[in-house]
């Protein structure tokens, strides 16, 4: 399903096969353990708070609060000089460009996006009524 979400966004690259690429939850788990801001925890494993993340980022940006996790969505140069590559997900780039932080609401509402453009893909396609 995510990876069917991310490339419904038509700017949305062709991305190398050679990608490794695993689940990233916005709004961290680490995150939920420590500050406790979500007043339902389960949103944490809803769609609307998961996204495609290339391994190599999402080992890095795992544990972070969100305003820390744009930088490393975003790409960014270390303090040695060395450009550490932007994510290729579109979305991620698009979230972490236009919110100061994820919340709760965001994540609920995402996931009656994804819910919602599913299911209209899916009767656009006759595949369900």
């Amino acid at each position: 399903m995510l990876i069917w979400w991310a490339f419904q966004n038509e700017s949305q690259e062709l991305l190398e096969l050679s990608n490794i690429f695993e689940i990233e939850h916005i709004f961290a788990k680490n995150r939920q353990e420590n500050e406790r801001n979500l007043t339902n925890p389960d949103n944490l494993e809803t769609l609307g708070n998961k996204s495609l993340l290339e391994k190599r980022i999402n080992i890095r940006a795992s544990d972070y609060r969100f305003e820390d996790k744009v930088k490393y969505y975003k790409g960014f140069t270390n303090l040695r000089g060395v450009h550490k590559e932007e994510t290729k997900i579109n979305e991620l780039l698009l979230i972490a460009s236009n919110r100061n932080d994820y919340t709760e609401e965001d994540i609920k509402n995402r996931n009656n996006e994804i819910i919602e453009s599913f299911l209209n893909y899916m009767k656009n396609k006759n595949l369900i009524k």
